[in-house]
This record gives C-alpha cells, structure tokens and sequence, in this order.
C-alpha cells in the first residue's frame, strides 16, 4: 500500500523491487532486470514502467510453474511472452496453445489499430483470483486457474485472452474520462471479438445464441453499437453511437481520454482506429481502472 494520487492524467513511470522467499518468482509490468538464482530466496528488479496511471502498477509472486515463449510481430522483433500457473494448475497448462491464442490477436491489433503493443513483455498468469474471471494491467494478464479445470472451448478461451490484451490499447494506452468510461469495454469487447471472429476458424462472436455464452456478453450490446456504426459509416459517416446501451445517434462530441507514450501514432482511418484518431495525446481526461472480462 502507498500513497498516491489515483487519477489516470497523472501517470508516472514506476521502478519495483520485490523480496521474495526462497522457490517464488515475480512478474511485473516490466521485464526483470536481475533476479536470484533459481530456487534462492532474494531481490528481484524490474525495468522502469512506461508512465502509467497508479491503479495499474501491478505485480505477482508465488510459486509459478511455466515458460517462456515469445510471440511473432508483424514488424520488430517478437515479444518476450510467459505463461504462468500457479499450484497444481500448471499440469493443466498447454503453453504453445496459449501462446498462439495471444499471438493471432496481437498481429490482428497492430495491423487494424496501425499501433505497435505498447509494451515490453506480456506475462499470461493463470492464478487465485477474485472476483473478476480475467483482469488487465501493465504487462500482465491475469486469468482465474479455475478457468484451466473448466476446459472451456476454443472460442471462450480465445475471447477471454484477445479482449484482455486488448486492454494493452484500450483501458492502458488510451483511457477514457469518468463520463465516458462505458466506452473502455465497449472499445475492447468490439476490437477483441472482430479478432475473434477473424482469427478463429468458424467463429461467429456476434450470433446471439453464441454471444450469450461468452465471457464478455455483459459488454455486447454496446460493442454492437459501435460495430453498428462502423457497417453504417459508408452511409452516415456523421453519427456515432452514444450513451451505454445505446442505439446509433447523431454525433453530439467527441468523447474524452487521456493518451499514454510518444511516438504511437495510428495509421489505420477505419473504426477500429477511431479511439486512436479521435484525440491527439496530451488531451485531459479521467478514467477508470482498466475492469476484467
């Protein structure tokens, strides 16, 4: 627990150092920079943080079974990924499988939002947690294991990890004003089930009968405002969908966020980048904690 001030417009890098018992190991928001010999107890370092709102300034430590991987980028080099359990749901675990459901919609994303994964590393941890089923932060995944006992199907799976890692972009590089904070998951849930539904075979995300079992339905109706404006948009470039819940409505503003990194500047004019396109970094705004599935 520390002091702070709890407001996304003032975000700070932040530098972690963790002690932790002898058979632990840590990950963060950012890459270790040094750590003890495996099985020692001791000092384990991060990297500093890009600047981020406090609430996202994370970290987990605990006896982790796993591997490292990396995951293929359109351009650069590939991202350092791990994928974690903790207990006896690391057996469980099918680590090239995972692997590949965060690498199909991280391409689908950089290509679509013409903006790199803002990140260093990204760390899929499947742990104790509660009560949300997923959470996002800085660099992490974190995923209830009870999620690893269920053996859901490919495709709740795969929506669980492509609208979590979308929160890398909506909810971390850009987040929304306090008033306009429905927009956070209705951003998310659209883009991550549009990679869904182009990444996995015969997926069809929005049917209603397979919309309705799956992780993010809470969030569908108005990711299906914003997907109605975008099949709309050739027609009547000049409405938005407004309000949560909403049907499509004339544009009355723009809504408010707060951008985060220089040098991310989107390519993509479609939808999809609209978040992107919308505002220019630097813009005020107020947002809340990035929420799980």
């Amino acid at each position: 627990m520390y002091c702070c001030f709890d407001e996304p417009d003032l975000r700070a890098p932040f530098t972690v150092s963790v002690q932790a018992p002898a058979r632990w190991a840590c990950l963060g928001n950012a890459p270790v920079l040094s750590r003890p010999s495996d099985g020692e107890a001791g000092l384990w370092r991060f990297a500093p943080t890009p600047a981020i709102p406090p609430w996202l300034a994370s970290f987990c430590a605990g006896c982790w079974s796993g591997s490292a991987l990396s995951c293929e980028q359109d351009r650069g080099d590939p991202l350092p990924v791990t994928v974690q359990a903790a207990g006896s749901a690391g057996a469980r675990l099918d680590h090239r499988y995972l692997a590949d459901l965060l690498t199909r919609p991280l391409r689908y994303y950089q290509r679509k939002l013409g903006v790199r994964y803002p990140y260093g590393t990204c760390d899929l941890v499947f742990g104790p947690i509660s009560p949300a089923l997923a959470y996002s932060a800085t660099g992490l995944i974190i995923v209830q294991d009870q999620v690893l006992a269920d053996e859901p199907d490919a495709l709740f799976m795969a929506t669980v990890v492509a609208h979590e890692l979308a929160h890398a972009w909506f909810g971390g590089l850009v987040t929304m004003s306090r008033a306009d904070a429905w927009l956070d998951e209705a951003l998310t849930t659209y883009i991550s089930r549009a990679a869904v539904a182009q990444t996995v075979p015969g997926a069809t995300p929005w049917d209603g009968a397979t919309s309705a079992a799956l992780p993010d339905q809470d969030y569908a109706r108005d990711a299906a405002a914003i997907r109605h404006l975008e099949i709309s948009s050739d027609r009547r470039p000049s409405w938005t969908a407004w309000g949560p819940g909403c049907a499509v409505m004339p544009t009355v503003r723009r809504p408010r966020m707060t951008w985060s990194g220089a040098g991310h500047r989107p390519a993509d004019r479609n939808l999809r980048a609209w978040a992107f396109e919308t505002l220019r970094p630097g813009a005020p705004g107020l947002a809340r904690p990035a929420r799980g599935v």
